[in-house]
């Protein structure tokens, strides 16, 4: 890769780790549901123009069911669940396991995407390590209290469905652009978001900070990210643009302790390294092509 996309490269990799600390200051003003609204509406605003100058949405509409079920399970429910869950979890302690996603897109290809699934010893191995380092994460940094362990289980099941639709988007949606596919997940999200929302408004005016933090997280860490990933695809191709996914963890952990005064155990440091280390290998083949496990993430 040329200086340019090494630059790309990292600014994606440190906007994904840090929207988990912009998420995290959002939610000191905002419930969960509201700020899941915000952000994918203000990225709806920003992705759909776009899309549609680019005629990205016209092909969903060969499959309107298959786009409603993949992206309320790709988008819609790993978002509600990764903010709700990072209520009781620090911002560092989310993106690590968010980071697990390709684990469980490896386990998942080894039934529904034959062809894309790990093989070898060295991916055997890599699901071993990646799972022994949520174990240990469990174990160590969230097994203290009913309500870490609440989160935890809120936002490692995020990280589940995002496994659940990339398999969906590879197999249902692959004729359609990327970008397309993003905007309907922030479409889609909006609306499925946007009464129990309005419902739960805060009654008084939350914190500049949260207000400014929910504007970025929507407009920033969200439709920005997106459209500088596909950008890294098209310059640099889907391979080296994913390398993305597995340094933002580690920008979230780091960030987290700097920013926010987080504590950063012995353990997470471990697991985080056994989550990566093993997710490399597990992968391998799992990984989707396009990079379409990110869509509707932070990207993630």
């Amino acid at each position: 890769m040329n200086r340019r996309n090494w630059l790309l490269l990292g600014t994606l990799s440190f906007l994904w780790g840090a929207a988990y600390l912009v998420i995290a200051v959002a939610l000191r003003g905002f419930p969960p549901v509201v700020v899941v609204f915000g952000r994918v509406f203000l990225a709806a605003l920003f992705l759909a123009p776009l899309a549609i100058r680019r005629d990205a949405l016209r092909p969903l509409l060969k499959r309107p069911w298959w786009v409603l079920v993949t992206v309320l399970v790709q988008s819609t429910a790993p978002l509600l669940l990764l903010t709700y869950g990072q209520q009781w979890l620090s911002a560092g302690l989310t993106g690590v396991l968010i980071g697990a996603q390709p684990l469980f897109v490896a386990v998942l290809a080894a039934w529904f995407a034959p062809d894309e699934r790990p093989e070898g010893v060295r991916g055997i191995l890599g699901l071993v390590l990646g799972f022994a380092g949520i174990a240990l994460l469990f174990g160590v940094d969230i097994g203290g209290s009913s309500h870490l362990l609440l989160g935890g289980i809120l936002v490692t099941v995020a990280a589940l469905c995002y496994a659940v639709g990339s398999i969906l988007i590879h197999r249902k949606l692959s004729f359609a652009q990327p970008l397309g596919v993003a905007t309907s997940a922030m479409l889609v999200s909006s609306a499925a978001t946007a009464i129990p929302a309005v419902l739960l408004l805060p009654d008084q005016m939350p914190p500049f900070a949260s207000v400014s933090a929910l504007v970025a997280l929507g407009v920033v860490f969200t439709a920005l990210t997106l459209t500088v990933f596909y950008g890294l695809i098209a310059r640099a191709g889907p391979s080296k643009a994913t390398l993305a996914f597995y340094l933002s963890p580690g920008v979230t952990v780091v960030l987290g302790w700097l920013l926010l005064g987080e504590q950063v155990n012995w353990s997470t440091v471990v697991g985080l390294a056994a989550i990566v280390a093993g997710s490399v290998p597990a992968a391998g083949r799992a990984e989707v092509g396009d990079g379409s496990q990110i869509i509707g993430g932070a990207g993630k």
